[in-house]
């Protein structure tokens, strides 16, 4: 079996996770984007697009198309699911420029790299190369079968792209809130390498190192976080580790010698916890982030420390002050993110769906 995940971008890393689950079982994988990654990830195949968000001109423009709009003033659209609509007749217009534009690009890759020549199709974002679907929909017609991965934004800001729901065989998310807003959706915990990312041993200096990473800091809550911190530093010997703009190499090396990581104190940007903190986790960190009355019941077994802006000096200062409990949390928390999103654990799952979606 042939498997292929399209992309516009590798965020995470989890596709070369992926891959490596994909053929342990005997299946060839592989991954094609439209743009290079900014965050020093593996990269396989790519269409290398034009007009794409990797553009620096491009990022301008929607800036000014947002009339000054901050990231976290994005609207969230209502509706289950929400689709896409082109706002204005000039965003219809760029659409179907930059489709025009790009489309000897994606031909010609898929021509080179034989990319009608899949059993699979993973459609992450549940968006193909072009915006109108069409190749997801040559691709249900010769066969296929399609899969679409929604991951926050995609459903919640965007919209789902009609043509690619109406081609999508089997629709996931690791997003909980999301699970209500896309009938028929199924939850799949995200891989992570619990074997390449191990607890290092920590020396007792008398210090506390506590880490927070953010690429949109309103959605983290990263003022408040930043704040509290200090306030707690006040009285106790705390290192502060800020991790922004870094490639994931860079922010790992900053996060393994952390005591405590702090992930998200708000639901803005989605709930519960993202890869970051998975990360900590399988690095045998004590970590912290909201964990909101439906994501508790959802993940029930959950290792976190659950805060908001309200009881995060609260919580931060009993894992300061109490090394036993913080030691007692780092471990639970290994263990956990091992059970649930180690490569094995999710590649289970995954097959599971493939079965009830009748495709093995």
């Amino acid at each position: 079996m042939k498997l292929l995940y399209v992309a516009p971008e590798n965020v995470s890393g989890g596709f070369s996770l992926f891959a490596r689950g994909h053929r342990a079982r005997g299946n060839e994988c592989r991954w094609i984007t439209f743009f290079p990654n900014r965050f020093g990830f593996e990269e396989d195949l790519c269409f290398d697009l034009a007009m794409t968000a990797d553009r620096d001109w491009v990022r301008r423009l929607r800036l000014v198309y947002r009339s000054g709009r901050g990231e976290s003033d994005i609207r969230e659209l209502a509706g289950s699911p929400p689709f896409w609509n082109a706002g204005s007749a000039a965003e219809a217009l760029w659409f179907s420029l930059r489709d025009r534009i790009n489309s000897p690009r994606i031909e010609r890759a898929i021509e080179q790299y034989g990319l009608n020549d899949f059993d699979i199709y993973h459609f992450e974002q549940g968006i193909d190369p072009y915006r109108d679907g069409r190749w997801g929909k040559k691709l249900k017609a010769a066969g296929k079968k399609i899969v679409s991965f929604y991951h926050g934004s995609d459903l919640r800001n965007r919209g789902v792209i009609r043509p690619m729901l109406e081609v999508s065989d089997l629709n996931l998310t690791s997003e909980i809130d999301l699970l209500d807003r896309l009938p028929g959706m199924r939850y799949l915990f995200l891989p992570i390498d619990t074997d390449g990312l191990t607890p290092q041993p920590r020396t007792p200096d008398g210090r506390i190192r506590i880490g927070h990473a953010a690429r949109n800091r309103a959605y983290k809550g990263s003022d408040d976080i930043e704040r509290i911190v200090a306030k707690l530093a006040e009285r106790y010997p705390i290192d502060w580790v800020m991790i922004e703009n870094r490639t994931n190499d860079e922010a790992l090396a900053m996060k393994r010698p952390c005591d405590i990581f702090i992930d998200q104190i708000t639901d803005l940007g989605g709930w519960g916890y993202g890869v970051s903190s998975i990360e900590s986790l399988a690095l045998g960190i004590a970590t912290v982030t909201r964990i909101n009355s439906k994501v508790a019941e959802f993940i029930p077994d959950h290792p976190f420390v659950s805060a908001d802006k309200e009881t995060l000096e609260r919580e931060l200062e009993r894992l300061i002050a109490d090394r036993g409990y913080r030691k007692t949390v780092a471990e639970r928390g290994r263990e956990w993110v091992v059970r649930r999103h180690s490569l094995e654990s999710v590649m289970n799952s995954l097959y599971d769906y493939y079965r009830l979606a009748g495709f093995l």
